[in-house]
């Protein structure tokens, strides 16, 4: 009898033991992580833009010579706090037509950034002939 109580007690230890936390994060944080960012600007009409990448203090220009646009990073580590934005500016050549006017149309464009294939942040903004300033999305992650 007392083998069998011996053996129940031995294997209630190794029970309760195994099932302890095997937690290796001290604060249950899921950085670093490896993601996949992408960029990305849908116009109504096509256009010519630059368009400013940028990933912490790393800035990407590019001269878009016609829109859609994307811009892809894959397998990219990423902390709690690092930081993505986008910028777009108009930046097409119109043409004056007879008459003296240009051949200027608005339009909009739609600005997103995807981590892992989902959408993180979106905005659509309004291009005319008086306002094609520069238009700006960002996004931390958290």
């Amino acid at each position: 009898m007392k083998k069998i109580l011996l053996l129940v007690f031995v294997i209630s230890s190794l029970t309760f033991n195994s099932c302890s936390s095997d937690d290796n994060s001290s604060n249950g944080s899921e950085y670093p992580k490896t993601v996949n960012i992408k960029f990305e600007v849908i116009a109504s009409r096509n256009s010519e833009a630059i368009i400013n990448r940028t990933i912490n203090n790393d800035t990407q220009i590019d001269n878009a010579d016609n829109l859609p646009y994307t811009f892809s990073y894959t397998q990219t580590e990423v902390n709690n706090g690092t930081y993505l934005k986008m910028t777009y500016l108009e930046n097409g050549n119109y043409t004056a037509t007879t008459g003296g006017g240009t051949s200027w149309t608005d339009y909009t464009a739609e600005l997103n950034i995807y981590v892992d294939n989902l959408i993180v942040k979106t905005q659509t903004f309004n291009i005319t002939a008086s306002d094609f300033g520069v238009k700006e999305i960002d996004y931390t992650f958290e």
